[in-house]
């Protein structure tokens, strides 16, 4: 496998990636989202930091931070005297400092992802769903609801709102039967946006709280009431900086294992 085609479009990604994060820490998502989607194969064996560093068109101490991190979260081995390899079981974490979707983090598990109870609606923007998407109350929006699952498991249950005016577009109409089938087969909302409406996620602000699931959610997740599970809300937000989505995602506790990167700032506590 020729693996300069894994890393050469890095600088590309770069420049979409959020503001803030330092070189290193980009370097370091950039590798380990190639890891958890697959194209970094476990055990594959890594080019030397040299080569790596022409790749990603970075400096070699770059590279070098970006390995140490990778290493000490267990997603690479560095084998005194051969290489650096990708991990044999690299750890199922969802970084939350990296805006991803549910389907991506699925995956990223190695597990299939999949769906029941789809249930989609239009309904009037509530006021706290007004508030964050930044419309009047009671404008139509779309609301998906979802049980997601990881090889038949249920783990997650979303609800995403989206305005309705986001179907109808000067280069682009969009009926909702349409949406509808493209999100049973491909399961990404985010996919959709970005290849039929082309519309690409910039960021997002989340706030995570944990709950006790409510008697709807525990069912929708089979768990029982009052059991323990973790709340992200999330607004996503366009290039132009304007809120394009709100989704609330219930998962349950013990499904996936998550880390936030905090880097130094310089002021050392």
């Amino acid at each position: 496998m020729d693996l300069s085609v894994v890393f050469l479009p890095f600088q590309q990604w770069n420049k979409s990636a959020p503001e803030g994060m330092q070189l290193a820490q980009r370097v370091t998502e950039y590798l380990r989202m190639k890891i958890m989607d697959g194209e970094l194969a476990p055990e594959t064996q890594f080019p030397n930091e040299p080569d790596l560093a022409s790749y990603l068109n970075i400096s070699r101490s770059t590279v070098r931070s970006a390995l140490a991190i990778l290493e000490q979260g267990g997603f690479i081995q560095r084998r005194w005297g051969v290489g650096t390899f990708v991990a044999k079981n690299p750890p199922t974490y969802n970084n939350l400092s990296l805006n991803s979707g549910v389907t991506q983090l699925i995956r990223s598990s190695g597990a299939n992802p999949g769906s029941a109870e789809f249930l989609m609606t239009v309904r009037p923007a509530s006021e706290r769903v007004s508030n964050q998407l930044a419309i009047e109350i009671e404008v139509p929006i779309l609301v998906v609801e979802r049980v997601r699952l990881a090889n038949d498991r249920r783990v997650v249950f979303t609800v995403d709102s989206l305005p309705l005016s986001l179907f109808h577009c000067p280069d682009c109409e969009v009926t909702l039967d349409e949406f509808r089938k493209a999100i049973e087969e491909q399961q990404s909302i985010y996919g959709f946006l970005r290849q039929r409406l082309n519309l690409d996620i910039h960021h997002g602000i989340a706030w995570i709280r944990p709950l006790s699931a409510e008697e709807y959610i525990a069912d929708k997740l089979q768990i029982r009431v009052a059991s323990n599970i973790l709340h992200i809300e999330q607004v996503d937000y366009d290039f132009n900086g304007e809120p394009i989505a709100l989704s609330d995602e219930y998962y349950v506790a013990d499904a996936f294992r998550f880390y936030i990167y905090r880097s130094s700032q310089g002021d050392y506590r």
